[in-house]
């Protein structure tokens, strides 16, 4: 049975370039086991196909193969079996790492859709919302520091493992909003997703908290219709006698330069 191979033989039996394999040479990644001093020929054993497997994959991946150098060149079959095990480790993290990427870039494309379509409510509408994790101010007078704050979250999140859900908002004044129609703020939030993760923020800064889940009354404003809407909102409460625990206001994804608002008045809690 043959067991050597021509450096054409063992590109085409292996699905690999000759040039492939003349810079894997070069480089002292993968030398043939046999060369003949007249003519300069190549040959590789069958045992080498392993190598030239394991090579194939680490390029696929993207391991850079200065790092499989020293490996290969042992022939040490228990360190090859390490360092593939360690491979996988770091391709498993990479999975886990876009299937997250993945999710935010999901969650970005719904906010987006779903305020573009929300701005397009001229009154007030009910909408369900599913209960929400949040951080938010314990400081009232924080508020007004709340962009810069939220970023310094936003960081602190990446280190700790949470992820940013991509909403953003405030909670509101219920007396005055309720009897005059004053839109102030008592608090802002972050939402997140959890998963196992520690929050890793002082109590005395931020609270950890939810937002219920339940039916919202809802209507969405601008810098230019801003008083209309929430006169809107105001007189729709009065109106038809709604009593809530709950007022937020969300930022929406709709416009860079004329953001939109909305606000939820929480109506009948799960």
């Amino acid at each position: 049975m043959k067991t050597t191979f021509s450096i054409g033989e063992t590109a085409k039996i292996n699905n690999i370039s000759i040039q492939a394999l003349r810079h894997y040479d070069k480089i002292g990644l993968l030398k043939p086991v046999i060369v003949n001093e007249e003519n300069g020929y190549r040959y590789y054993s069958v045992e080498q196909f392993i190598y030239i497997d394991i090579i194939k994959h680490a390029k696929a991946f993207g391991i850079p193969l200065k790092e499989l150098t020293e490996t290969l060149t042992t022939g040490n079959m228990i360190q090859i079996s390490t360092k593939v095990k360690h491979y996988k480790d770091d391709l498993e993290h990479q999975i886990q790492s876009l299937i997250r990427a993945k999710n935010k870039f999901s969650r970005v494309a719904e906010m987006i859709e779903y305020s573009l379509t929300a701005v397009q409510n001229q009154t007030p509408y009910q909408r369900k919302c599913e209960e929400r994790n949040i951080i938010k101010l314990r400081n009232q007078k924080e508020v007004r520091n709340f962009e810069i704050n939220s970023r310094m979250i936003e960081g602190n999140t990446q280190q700790s493992g949470l992820e940013f859900a991509f909403e953003s908002g405030y909670f509101v004044d219920l007396s005055s909003f309720i009897h005059n129609g004053v839109e102030s703020y008592t608090s802002a939030y972050l939402a997140m997703f959890v998963d196992n993760a520690a929050f890793p923020f002082s109590e005395s800064e931020y609270v950890v908290s939810t937002i219920p889940q339940g039916e919202y009354v809802c209507i969405t404003y601008n810098p230019q219709n801003k008083d209309e809407r929430i006169k809107q909102i105001h007189n729709y409460l009065k109106t038809n006698k709604i009593k809530t625990e709950l007022i937020l206001v969300a930022e929406l994804y709709d416009d860079f330069k004329n953001q939109s608002k909305e606000i939820q008045v929480l109506v009948n809690p799960d």
